[in-house]
């Protein structure tokens, strides 16, 4: 299997998962900020927002990803994200909270471990993603020189 042809397929997969999460918020937006509420950061209108917000990044992100089109951003763009929903899960697990992270529909983290799968979870798809980067990026070969 080609550099490239892997790089798609893990670049494929996290958008899949992107697709999926943001599907589903986008079924029950109430639901995704009722969710986002759980993690006692924002303020009402700044869930509402995210609410609406969220999903339309992830479903940018996850036709980026998959059509190669501004994928460069798009990776960057994803990394970031889920630098921050590991943040954020990471947050409610020192602070105590049971929240429900709204990823995927219902989702509750009330114990230890069940911030520790999300957590997981999330750093797979950022290895996914930092992964496909770079064996992209490797499989290029570098820039031609002006000299």
């Amino acid at each position: 299997m080609s550099a490239r042809v892997f790089s798609w397929i893990l670049y494929a997969v996290v958008g899949l998962f992107f697709g999926i999460a943001a599907f589903v918020k986008v079924q029950d937006p109430s639901s995704f900020l009722s969710s986002l509420l759980t993690y006692q950061i924002f303020s009402y209108s700044q869930a509402s927002v995210l609410a609406y917000f969220a999903p339309a990044l992830e479903v940018v992100v996850a036709f980026c990803l998959v059509s190669g089109v501004w994928r460069r951003g798009a990776a960057l763009l994803t990394i970031f994200m889920l630098l921050l929903f590991i943040g954020l899960v990471a947050q409610g697990m020192l602070r105590g909270l049971e929240m429900n992270c709204g990823c995927f529909g219902e989702n509750q983290l009330q114990t230890t471990g069940d911030y520790l799968l999300k957590m997981g979870q999330n750093l797979v798809l950022l290895l996914a993603v930092a992964g496909a980067w770079l064996v992209e990026t490797k499989s290029k070969g570098p820039e031609p020189s002006d000299g």
